[in-house]
């Protein structure tokens, strides 16, 4: 133990943490003396998070008396409450200011100055300290560095506390008291090119505080004699998961200068299933000692991504008799990975691609990169209403590159059966080489290793860690990072890189990336010669749905105007849909919520995904044409680029292996790179990205012509016909051929039929696909083609992250789209209650004699006679069964919403309609009690 005024050590890193703390609420006044906070009864691994009392100062106010500051008593006048410790900005959102900060440029004009200085973090807590027992301060990260004071007393510094993944573990006993206990932190600015720490990178601009200060509570762990750490569960399961070998870990440690014995015991268990363990362990004085038991678990129930199967967890509690307890679920689960077999002559890479399999099955990944809310704000249910959408969109994975949530997060994921792809983020000091990392940053890298490998290890979502992003570590980097994985029992793939790139240990990577801007729905299609770039060892932003892309997308996303209206001015809007917009890739002015500002891919501006659009589908006068376009575009490339990843798993030598769409969310209201709006927005994209995400899927080749059949599920799918009809735009029926489909076994993808354009078929025409088993429709699909095929040039596209380019004259001819008549639809909807939820359904009929083309329902809040309320009345975060819908004469559809009764407000529930060829109408939708 240290003196007072110096570094007390620092533990090694140990247990998980307990979860998320409850929703944000302000805590004391912001005047005069805080009343210190009782501690909060121990969490499972018998730890108390410190959540309530914290307060924040800018030293500028404050000063730089940490004695005097970190002692009970201290009058915080003028300190600002916060309901958790939290980011800066989000303290100060959370005090008032800066309201609507997301609102068109509101968030330039927030003052970065007042975060050049230091800030103040304080809690006062009540402790009791047991007779003969110790008293632990755990700090679970710091974005930023700080020196940590305790009731007076400097216990650490910030040459060691940093690092937003960092553990430490500080034996404060002799600076504990009985009664009010004041903590303080003197948290410098978070720099993300000076330290290992946490930023959003180009996902949209920094915060102005660059995310400084705590992403998760401090706590308290009050023990007797000795101690239990890091206690987890090792597997070993067999092939045919007939048996499972079980290792319960655990280190224990005297914390006196005695000699102690230990008794160590606890269950894993699951409903009636109960495996006892226990042991006995001497411990010699001040020393800490790991324990392992070994234990049978005969035909254990499996987890699974939640389309193969179910769920199920394990319970392990375990605890000392004296002291400690320790309690987690986990999964029985195996990954793992490996590369596909290499063709020569034929395969894109010399190495074949990376590939996951999980309990022997192989899965293509379809995710979304995940991002953080912007101030780092956290919420269980904004977390759930995520995952809701990310099963609803049928993806099986998101992507963390860095920015890791909350465990709460990952404890939803593994009860909801999705996917986390985890690791070290990109652009940063991350990836600086291992030579120019100082001894501080070596020594830090090190303990947020170790910690993320703990803290994730456990989790049967988590099915890998990639070592680097956009680099590999070098060999000194490498034998940081594998060594401390391998410490903490890691158990699933570790690779070296999301791009093609090869660490020594771990070997090649097997992924690639991008692109990232507009490119043609054939474009993930094609899969020849043509599309790798050979110039680039690393094939960054090659084309077409070969291998395993981390990151890619066709770019921006145009949000509904219902969003728009949401954070941007009528003149911001104009400048979203200006005619200019559509000279070339660089055209259009710069805009604020499109980020970045530079070349690396040309999207400040609007002009990469604009231009093609205006070419394919026609020119736009206003908000409401262009409005049309935008998400009837959106819908046909994120639709493409899902089922060609879907469609190209087959493919001998260019298989492809898993995607990750760029991004899922964002962290502030975007037009760029998501599948849903902060605000849970759905826009095209949404609905076709769901589309490709089907459980049994029927879906066009745009590159070859075929009609393929993909099984998602989990389960052999049989009986199914398949039927092909292409129809002109003026509603005539050219051809229609329905054949068998094969029985597809889980996971399998069949090419059964062709789709290509008959002679005389009009320039613009459809596709409609559907799936039927005995006469119920399980998959129907439809395309908006032209015998006029986009034409990229593979050249002057590979390697540019911008998209990609054209051939002259080489966009599809959609404009006939623009001579349909007005639709008419005979359509009603009902609602009804199902628990805390409510569900709307919605029969559209399609009349007359046109088709209603890309038709579209929203819920909204409105008067009980069917009259939508004025303002933002749409109902939001909300899952639909399908959306966008194109409707012949005769053909009705059933679409059903579900959304959280609470989210009306109290008003009735109406639905919008409206389409590209359907003026827009509003339906009652009356609840049925």
């Amino acid at each position: 133990m240290s003196k007072p005024g110096r570094p007390a050590a620092a533990l090694a890193a140990c247990a998980i943490l307990t979860g998320a703390a409850p929703p944000y609420a302000a805590s004391g006044t912001a005047r005069g003396r805080a009343e210190p906070v009782a501690l909060a009864p121990a969490g499972e691994d018998g730890a108390s998070e410190l959540v309530r009392g914290w307060r924040i100062q800018s030293s500028a106010v404050a000063g730089s008396d940490g004695a005097r500051i970190s002692r009970p008593g201290y009058r915080a006048s003028g300190w600002l409450p916060i309901g958790r410790p939290e980011t800066l900005m989000a303290g100060l959102l959370e005090n008032g200011r800066y309201p609507d900060v997301f609102y068109s440029d509101r968030l330039a004009s927030v003052p970065t100055g007042q975060f050049a200085v230091n800030w103040w973090y304080r809690d006062e807590v009540v402790l009791h300290p047991r007779r003969g027992g110790r008293t632990f301060l755990i700090m679970d990260g710091v974005s930023g560095t700080a020196d940590l004071w305790m009731n007076g007393a400097r216990i650490d510094g910030r040459s060691r506390l940093q690092g937003s993944y960092s553990r430490f573990e500080y034996d404060v006993t002799r600076y504990a008291r009985d009664g009010a206990n004041a903590i303080a932190l003197d948290v410098a600015p978070n720099k993300a090119k000076t330290y290992l720490t946490g930023s959003r990178l180009d996902w949209n601009p920094a915060a102005p505080d660059r995310g400084t200060g705590l992403e998760r509570p401090p706590k308290i762990v009050q023990d007797g004699p000795v101690s239990l750490r890091d206690v987890h569960v090792v597997q070993r399961n067999a092939e045919d998961f007939s048996r499972s070998d079980l290792t319960v870990k655990a280190v224990l440690r005297n914390n006196t200068g005695t000699v102690r014995r230990a008794e160590f015991s606890g269950t894993v268990g699951r409903g009636p299933t109960r495996l006892p363990f226990r042991t006995a362990v001497t411990l010699p004085p001040g020393t800490a000692r790991p324990v392992a038991l070994g234990l049978r678990l005969d035909h254990p129930d499996v987890w699974w991504p939640y389309q193969l199967g179910g769920q199920p967890l394990y319970h392990l509690a375990a605890r000392l008799r004296a002291g400690g307890r320790y309690a987690e679920d986990f999964g029985i689960r195996t990954v793992t990975s490996s590369l596909t077999r290499a063709v020569p002559g034929r395969t894109h890479v010399p190495h074949g691609y990376r590939r996951f399999e999980v309990n022997g099955v192989p899965i293509v990944i379809r995710g979304g990169g995940w991002s953080p809310d912007m101030f780092l704000r956290y919420s269980p249910r904004n977390a759930r209403d995520q995952l809701a959408y990310v099963k609803d969109l049928g993806l099986n994975a998101l992507r963390f590159e860095g920015n890791f949530p909350p465990d709460d997060m990952f404890r939803q994921m593994d009860r909801a059966g999705v996917l986390a792809m985890t690791g070290w983020q990109c652009c940063d000091r991350w990836e600086d080489p291992y030579a120019r990392w100082s001894e501080e940053l070596r020594a830090n890298a090190a303990v947020q290793a170790a910690a993320v490998a703990r803290r994730l290890r456990d989790h049967p979502s988590v099915f890998a860690f990639f070592q680097g992003s956009d680099a590999a570590p070098d060999a000194a980097k490498e034998s940081v990072y594998v060594p401390a994985f391998e410490a903490a029992d890691w158990g699933t793939p570790q690779i070296a890189s999301a791009e093609d790139k090869a660490s020594p240990r771990l070997g090649p990577s097997g992924a690639k990336e991008g692109p990232y801007g507009y490119v043609p729905p054939v474009y993930w299609w094609s899969n020849g010669r043509e599309t790798a770039d050979v110039n680039d060892p690393s094939y960054t932003n090659a084309g077409s749905a070969w291998g395993f892309d981390t990151e890619t997308s066709a770019g921006n996303t145009v949000p509904t105007r219902d969003s728009l209206d949401r954070f941007l001015t009528p003149r911001d809007q104009a400048a979203l849909w200006d005619p200019a917009t559509a000279r070339g890739p660089r055209s259009g002015r710069d805009l604020f919520h499109v980020y970045p500002y530079n070349d690396y891919t040309r999207m400040a501006r609007m002009g990469q995904y604009n231009t093609p659009l205006w070419h394919r589908y026609g020119p736009w006068s206003d908000m409401a044409s262009y409005q049309r376009i935008a998400q009837m575009g959106g819908y046909e490339i994120a639709r493409a680029q899902f089922e060609a990843y879907l469609g190209n798993s087959r493919d001998p030598a260019n298989p492809s292996t898993g995607v990750i769409y760029w991004m899922l969310n964002k962290a502030w209201p975007s037009l760029q790179w998501n599948l849903f709006n902060q605000d849970f927005d759905q826009p095209g994209v949404y609905f076709g990205a769901k589309k490709a995400g089907e459980p049994v899927h029927v879906m066009y080749d745009y590159a070859s012509g075929a009609v393929e059949v993909a099984n998602l599920t989990g389960g052999r799918q049989a009986g199914l016909t398949a039927r092909v009809r292409l129809i002109d735009i003026d509603g005539t029926v050219r051809r229609t051929s329905r054949v068998a489909v094969p029985a597809l076994a889980a996971q399998d993808v069949r090419t059964v039929a062709a789709a290509r354009p008959p002679k005389g078929v009009s320039r613009t025409y459809f596709l409609e696909l559907t799936l039927t088993r005995r006469g119920a429709t399980v998959s129907r699909n439809v395309y908006w083609l032209s015998t006029k095929p986009d034409e990229v040039d593979w050249k002057n596209t590979l390697g540019k992250g911008s998209g990609a380019a054209f051939r002259p004259g080489g966009y599809a001819d959609l404009t006939g789209l623009r001579g349909l008549p007005r639709a008419a639809v005979r359509a009603s909807a009902a609602t009804r209650r199902d628990g805390a939820d409510l569900v709307t359904t919605v029969t559209i009929r399609a009349t007359g004699t046109a088709p209603a083309v890309f038709t579209r329902a929203d819920v909204r809040r409105g008067a009980p006679g069917g009259r939508p309320l004025p303002g933002d009345g749409q109902v939001l975060p909300i899952r639909w069964s399908d959306n966008d819908v194109t409707l012949w004469p005769g053909q009705s559809q059933t679409l059903t919403a579900r959304y959280r009764a609470s989210d009306l407000r109290g008003a009735a529930p109406v639905v919008g309609l409206g389409g590209w060829n359907l003026p827009p109408l509003t339906l009652p939708a009356a609840s049925r009690t």
